[in-house]
């Protein structure tokens, strides 16, 4: 009998090449990640942080199988996740998971880790039910532990797991400090969103001057919308601070605005010497965007009073972000209350260095000296824009006290308004605001690695409008259009073989 030599070549061959295949994804580890920002992919300071590990970390993960969509997909997407860092870490990372739904000793467990159950609507039998489900990680460090709670923001969870991973292997927490004492807004109660995410990766304090210095001395301060003049001492601490290398950011109102009142006054806090010395001015002026938001004003409609939603050009959306810095390029839109701009061109030191972060669109103008801030239905033209409204420095600064005195190399940031951030005056905390200041405090604090995780995002794309007669057009498509493509076929296989039938009877 003859043998198929041929046959068993090529199967032969095929085993081989898939044996190679799997000794290289032994050691060997890529994947292809077409998204814009390399979502699915680790980022380079996850990958050096897992690969310079000097002890284990065990990630035990209390998740409900057998969700549906979309709560199926978070856990796909962070076993995916688990799986990457177990790639680049070796035998240092582990991980379980574990379904508490029906066992008692694991949801006590979970319990004494801080991870609940959340409530979540799913539909089964055409109903829609609510059911409890655990959806949180607890990573496992030695003696020490860091929780996420419940899993909800796929976006941010590398950011979540990573900096957690930081915070359980660095010798010390950063210190955030919030100067206090002038009129200033409280942290936890004005910006509690921000509080609570700043505590995640830094000690949070509220610093005050005490004897002619800062009590504590904080890694990054934050100088939030003072209103009350700073005494000369203060002001002297806060430039000794900053010629030790002090960061600080500089979230400043440089006009007092009584919305309610209607009024506004350019306000002083003595800060603005200070500022100037380090080449820093926030203009005494208020600008004006037609790229605004939105507020409700009463109007008197037939003997009814309703409210209209008009524009408010004193309440501006960011027109322009940096497309260099990684403070601003990814954010969403920013929103902005009474902003001053920054005059970027005034004179600095040698030493110091400027980087525009946020502008104006160009359709902006500027109110200075008389502010007429009442709501209009047209504020008139704009022009003048646009404005530069935050800007980062950077650099060795000269001190205002003490002569020939500078500072070693160090960052500031400056935004000219103080209650962007606030959610007491904004009524609510806008995300992509709070997203702003916990960018600028990683930059400040240097921490430039949680800063690049952070910034990756998953890009929206929604799909194009389309005019009423494009959608019926596609609307009938799709509903008769499968069986007039099945039928199509048909047709051409039935001409096909007919055509055969006739090739062959002749």
């Amino acid at each position: 009998m003859k043998r198929d030599w041929t046959s068993r070549t090529s199967l032969l061959l095929v085993g081989l090449i898939l044996l190679l295949v799997n000794l290289i994804g032994l050691n060997f580890f890529f994947r292809v990640d077409l998204t814009d920002d390399d979502v699915y992919t680790l980022s380079d300071a996850s990958v050096r942080m897992v690969e310079s590990l000097d002890d284990p970390i065990t990630f035990k993960v209390f998740f409900t199988q057998n969700l549906r969509p979309p709560f199926s997909s978070n856990l796909r997407f962070l076993q995916d996740k688990l799986d990457d860092y177990r790639a680049y870490g070796g035998q240092l990372i582990q991980y379980e998971f574990v379904d508490p739904a029906d066992d008692d000793e694991l949801r006590d467990e979970a319990a004494r880790y801080g991870i609940p159950p959340v409530q979540i609507q799913v539909v089964e039998n055409d109903n829609v039910q609510i059911k409890n489900a655990y959806m949180g990680l607890a990573i496992q460090y030695g003696d020490e532990r860091e929780v996420i709670p419940v899993i909800q923001d796929l976006a941010t969870l590398e950011y979540d797991i990573t900096s957690a991973i930081q915070k359980l292997t660095r010798d010390r927490t950063p210190v955030v400090g919030f100067l206090s004492g002038h009129g200033e807004p409280t942290p936890s109660s004005d910006m509690p969103t921000l509080y609570q995410q700043l505590q995640r990766n830094y000690d949070v304090k509220t610093v005050t001057v005490a004897e002619g210095a800062l009590d504590p001395s904080p890694d990054v301060l934050m100088v939030i919308a003072p209103s009350d003049s700073l005494p000369a001492d203060h002001l002297k601490a806060l430039d000794a601070y900053v010629q030790n290398g002090g960061k600080v950011g500089w979230l400043l109102n440089r006009v007092g605005v009584q919305l309610q009142m209607g009024q506004a006054s350019e306000l002083t806090t003595g800060l603005e010497s200070l500022l100037s010395t380090y080449g820093i001015v926030i203009a005494p002026n208020l600008v004006m965007d037609r790229r605004s938001s939105t507020i409700s004003i009463p109007r008197n409609l037939g003997g009814f009073r309703i409210f209209q939603q008009i524009q408010y050009p004193f309440l501006p959306i960011a027109g322009w972000y940096n497309p260099d810095n990684l403070m601003v390029n990814r954010l969403p839109e920013t929103v902005y209350y009474f902003i001053s701009a920054i005059d970027t061109t005034a004179a600095r030191p040698p030493g110091v260095r400027v980087d525009p972060l946020v502008a104006s669109s160009p359709e902006s103008g500027v109110q200075q000296g008389f502010f007429f801030i009442q709501p209009v239905q047209q504020p008139g033209p704009l022009e003048g824009g646009p404005y530069v409204l935050a800007a980062a420095y950077s650099g060795t600064f000269p001190s205002a006290y003490a002569p020939d005195v500078i500072s070693p190399e160090t960052r500031m940031v400056v935004v000219g308004d103080g209650d962007f951030v606030n959610a007491s005056v904004m009524q609510s905390e806008v995300p992509a605001n709070v997203q702003f200041v916990l960018n600028m405090v990683d930059w400040l604090a240097q921490d430039d690695a949680l800063l690049s995780i952070r910034t990756k995002t998953v890009e929206n794309r929604p799909l194009e409008e389309v005019g009423e007669h494009t959608r019926s057009f596609f609307k009938y498509f799709n509903m008769i259009g499968p069986a007039l493509l099945v039928l199509l076929f048909g047709l051409i296989r039935w001409r096909v073989r007919k055509n055969r039938q006739i090739v062959l009877t002749r």
